[in-house]
């Protein structure tokens, strides 16, 4: 009988921690080509990665596409909670736990075609006639915002969600906007708008994209994402090596 209650303790506790790994809760955004729905399912290129990751390490997280605000609270407050695609920059650098880099952004300085002020020089140059715009463009809580206070910008002006400051570029409501190159491909042509209609003035930077989870979340869950992302990228470069081969 002894044995026996041991046995039931044993497997009540694996129950217990395969639950703690399998009761995530991820948050992301709607954000192309990285992170978005098509048909009621989440694809691009970062959510495949989390994919995979989960299914190294065996996990079924619930995942739920979020206002970008909403989701970062919810990642940062709760326990067994994440979120991505997230730029890891020093503002937020102690509210998560960081697994990454999943992918990487190139961030930029875009203005309309029809702008007729001129953006030359240098790219410090144009960052620093940027710094003296009327307005730049930025999604509220986003990176953009975050990497350009930290460069002393002052001129920013918030929109709820990137394609809203990118439809407000293209309408002149702002001057310039900052964003990836990759998400502003992606909605001009989503909006049948021709990419001729923009034009990138300044280099921001690239920047890598991370899974990050709440500091509540006990510290043997992440290092379990992080270990299958190792894992998964060893493979593929493992793979890469013996095509080249």
């Amino acid at each position: 009988m002894k044995l026996c209650g041991y046995g039931v303790v044993v497997f009540l506790l694996l129950s217990m921690f395969s639950g703690a790994v399998h009761s995530q809760n991820i948050y992301t955004e709607n954000f192309p080509p990285y992170n978005y729905q098509v048909d009621g399912k989440l694809v691009g290129l970062s959510s495949k990665i989390i994919q995979k990751m989960a299914d190294e390490i065996g996990a079924e997280p619930s995942i739920s596409l979020l206002p970008w605000s909403r989701a970062y609270k919810f990642a940062k407050e709760r326990k067994n909670s994440g979120i991505f695609s997230i730029v890891r920059v020093p503002p937020r650098e102690a509210d998560f736990q960081w697994v990454g880099p999943i992918e990487t952004v190139n961030m930029g300085i875009y203005t309309s075609e029809l702008n007729a002020i001129e953006y030359s020089g240098g790219n410090e140059t144009r960052l620093e006639q940027a710094r003296q715009a009327a307005s730049i463009g930025v999604q509220r809580g986003g990176a953009a915002e975050k990497i350009l206070m930290s460069m002393g910008f002052k001129n920013l002006y918030h929109s709820a969600t990137t394609r809203k400051a990118i439809l407000r570029l293209i309408d002149h409501r702002y001057e310039l906007l900052a964003l990836d190159e990759n998400y502003v491909e992606y909605i001009l042509k989503a909006e049948n708008i021709p990419l001729s209609r923009i034009r990138r003035v300044a280099d921001i930077g690239k920047f890598n994209l991370y899974l990050a989870f709440s500091n509540s979340t006990p510290i043997d869950v992440v290092e379990k994402w992080q270990q299958a992302l190792d894992a998964i990228k060893s493979r593929s470069q493992l793979e890469n090596d013996e095509l080249t081969n």
